[in-house]
């Protein structure tokens, strides 16, 4: 995901909110025992970086730094249709073989989201459709695309085979265009514009043809959100949570078949999945329901699907799969960036009371909705200094909602902010966290 891309769509769901509220040996030995427990370097937590730079890793090791990220792109990988660019695997190799003679552990995106322009134009069911008629290609549909996932795996298969999954402590399961746990946002600039990303041939038809067989059928195709009636009668608040019960299931099926897809190729490392803010909640759920999920931007974030108190339930897997909220010190809750309390444990989800969406921060309320589903992994993203700008003393506090909430580690965004002067990020600061919390 690039830097400007993630801060895009995190400035969309804050405004939303806003506008409601007014491997090496070493990484070898380590990835079999992260079949039982989480490796933390011997110590207490394991800290990485995003976009970490190979040439630095050695570096970053000594201070601490255990965890890397390896970023592989689809469409660099796979440039033309069966066609893999071995220039570019090789360069993916030698970035490896640094990390790894690092001795550091390596946390890899496969880069699904960054598919390639030939999936797109020769495969139109490929692009998502919003109930505008408009397509969107920064990504690939993996939610209701069939030829999609068809292809993902084949490309998933080329790099299990020319690289090999085993030397990958974690694995990024990646869904929108950012790589994170959601419907893709589409054009952040336009307000008043909510996006339904479900009309497109696959997810309108009944016919399974096309669609993949875990998503079931369209409940009540052709009706757009906001629309109060169907055929030519009401459409009740009743028929609303229905469809929309049918849209965020084939969104967490996406997650669930690419868990499935790493699994049949006996991956056992880490799967991430990446859950960006902190969703919307259950009585903006039901306001939306009434208002039969009006085109608003107070709407907006459930269009993108993030009723995680919903969404993470319907998970099926939880060996080796860990939750990762990315959004450490994103500036939310009073007081900003607070962390967990062991009274947290007594809020029933489904039913939150006001205090928490007044209050708590996002990393809290996704550390307990992950609980809450029995979710046993789970580790943190600082949400980035273009999401919530960064400070002096940001990485304490970032450590400090790990510690509270049980995460067993994070990872910071970006590693180039640790040598560009960013207030609060440098090399110097984060190896003095490290060294606190191990």
């Amino acid at each position: 995901m690039t830097t400007s891309r993630r801060g895009a769509v995190r400035r969309a769901l804050r405004q939303a909110a806003l506008y409601r509220k007014h491997i090496g040996v070493v990484a070898a030995a380590l990835l079999i025992m992260a079949c039982v427990r989480v490796p933390q370097d011997d110590k207490g937590h394991y800290f990485g970086t995003l976009q970490t730079n190979p040439h630095r890793a050695s570096v970053e090791r000594s201070k601490g730094i255990a965890v890397a990220h390896l970023q592989i792109y689809w469409n660099k990988y796979e440039p033309r249709e069966g066609v893999y660019s071995y220039r570019y695997v090789d360069s993916v190799k030698r970035a490896l073989g640094r990390f790894q003679r690092s001795g550091s552990l390596v946390e890899v995106s496969l880069g699904l989201n960054h598919a390639p322009s030939w999936l797109f134009e020769k495969y139109p069911e490929a692009a998502y459709v919003n109930q505008h008629g408009d397509h969107l290609t920064e990504t690939p549909n993996m939610v209701f695309s069939q030829t999609v996932r068809e292809k993902a795996q084949r490309y998933i298969n080329a790099v299990a085979r020319d690289i090999g999954l085993e030397h990958f402590w974690g694995i990024r399961v990646v869904v929108n265009d950012t790589g994170e746990f959601s419907y893709p946002a589409g054009d952040t600039d336009r307000p008043g514009h909510t996006y339904y990303w479900a009309y497109d041939v696959n997810a309108q038809r009944q016919a399974r043809a096309g669609r993949p067989s875990t998503v079931p059928a369209n409940p009540f195709p052709g009706w757009k959100p906001g629309e109060h009636d169907y055929r030519g009668k009401e459409f009740t608040e009743a028929q609303v949570r229905q469809w929309y019960d049918w849209y965020l299931r084939a969104l967490s099926d996406a997650v669930n078949w690419q868990i499935g897809a790493y699994k049949s190729l006996r991956y056992h490392g880490f799967l991430k999945i990446l859950i960006p803010g902190r969703g919307y909640f259950p009585q903006e759920y039901h306001r939306a329901v009434s208002s039969r999920l009006a085109q608003t931007d107070e709407n907006r974030l459930i269009a993108l699907g993030v009723g995680y108190y919903r969404l993470l339930g319907q998970i099926h897997h939880r060996r080796n799969v860990q939750i990762v909220p990315t959004s450490l010190v994103d500036g939310t809750g009073k007081p900003k960036n607070n962390g967990c309390d062991p009274d947290d444990r007594r809020v029933n989800v489904l039913d939150p009371p006001l205090r928490v969406p007044e209050t708590w921060s996002s990393m809290r309320w996704i550390s307990r909705v992950a609980r809450y589903y029995h979710f046993s992994l789970l580790s943190g993203e600082s949400a980035g200094n273009q999401v919530s700008p960064y400070y002096p003393g940001v990485m304490n506090d970032a450590a400090h909602q790990m510690k509270t909430c049980g995460l067993q580690g994070l990872m910071w965004a970006f590693d180039p902010n640790l040598y560009d002067g960013t207030p609060g990020s440098s090399l110097a600061d984060y190896a003095a966290v490290i060294s606190r919390y191990n």
